[in-house]
């Protein structure tokens, strides 16, 4: 039954449950700089430390461009997901 039934109907939101949490985790990954951890976010810190507006801009916009890309790749795994399941694609 589960298989068969709830997996199937609850695949939907199982799938975009994990869409928003890799975006959040991106984010997450972000502001980690703000501890002295080395992730997305160097780039952004160092603009701000140093008030180079340049840095800022570069950081935040490849930070934005690999979310959309992750939130648009996962959105068409959804997708691709439903129509094999057999559901209405929105």
């Amino acid at each position: 039954r589960l298989t068969k039934v709830e997996l199937p109907l609850s695949a939907p939101i199982i799938l975009g449950g994990i869409r928003l949490s890799v975006v959040i985790s991106l984010a997450t990954a972000t502001i980690g700089s703000t501890v002295a951890a080395r992730t997305l976010g160097e780039v952004v810190i160092a603009g701000l430390l140093s008030n180079n507006l340049a840095f800022i801009l570069q950081g935040g916009v490849i930070v934005a461009a690999l979310a959309v890309l992750i939130y648009d790749g996962l959105s068409a795994v959804e997708r691709y997901a439903a129509r094999k399941m057999g559901r209405e694609v929105e």
